[in-house]
């Protein structure tokens, strides 16, 4: 079973590729399509979205465990739609989970909301990397080429991603999810997960840690896949 490792849109592939790398060491293919800028896409993005990554993934042969992270939580259901029944299971990599009918600035905290609205320019947010203090992304990144490559993916998202409300898709029974936490941050997210009935794992590590913690974050996620009665080939 092969899986589909996949971005936040608000970020690029190169975060995932680390994990591709050490999952390959392990016998287990992997796949890291990559999400068109927003700015390029038409709404409705969520749509636009899966559909893009759907025409990736599905000419690599499945079926798949597709992996999402950060935002690409909200766009995993409507993937799994796309995919034509080829996804087997679904983990949350410090992943929002599904929120339909509400959009990105609904599961964002209140202060973080005020602050990206109020530095809009043109009708976009800034980049990622631009949200937080300086020398934040730096602490979890370490200087060279994988913060470089990170670094250049990123770029200003349109606000109407931010405001557009999610689709309702119901989740699919046959399916199975499942919750990763690798940061603090996000552990108001696994407790939701939990309360869905999720198989949820902990590790103490950041957001980030695809990249800089491949092999922790590869044997979690793999571990997870077990608990979901997925099979791989590791």
């Amino acid at each position: 079973m092969r899986f589909i490792l996949l971005h936040s849109p608000l970020t690029g592939p190169a975060a995932w590729t680390p994990v591709a790398a050490e999952l390959a060491r392990r016998g287990v293919e992997a796949t890291v399509p990559a999400i068109p800028p927003l700015a390029v896409l038409a709404a409705p993005y969520y749509d636009s979205l899966a559909r893009a990554v759907a025409v990736q993934a599905l000419g690599q042969g499945g079926p798949f465990i597709l992996a999402v992270h950060s935002a690409a939580g909200g766009l995993a259901p409507g993937v799994v739609a796309a995919m034509r029944g080829q996804v087997r299971g679904v983990l949350y990599v410090d992943a929002i989970p599904p929120h339909p009918g509400r959009c990105w600035f609904e599961t964002a905290g209140d202060g973080l909301t005020a602050s990206l609205k109020a530095r809009v320019q043109d009708g976009m947010i800034p980049a990622w990397d631009q949200w937080f203090p300086p020398g934040a992304l730096e602490a979890l990144l370490p200087e060279g080429p994988l913060r470089e490559r990170f670094v250049g993916e990123l770029s200003p998202t349109p606000l109407a991603w931010f405001e557009e409300p999610a689709p309702r898709i119901d989740l699919p029974g046959d399916v199975g999810w499942g919750f990763l936490r690798l940061s603090k941050a996000y552990e108001r997210e696994a407790g939701e997960a939990r309360r869905l009935g999720w198989p949820t794992l902990r590790r103490d590590l950041h957001h980030l840690a695809m990249a800089t913690h491949p092999r922790e974050t590869a044997e979690a996620m793999l571990a997870l896949a077990r608990l979901l009665g997925l099979r791989t080939t590791a």
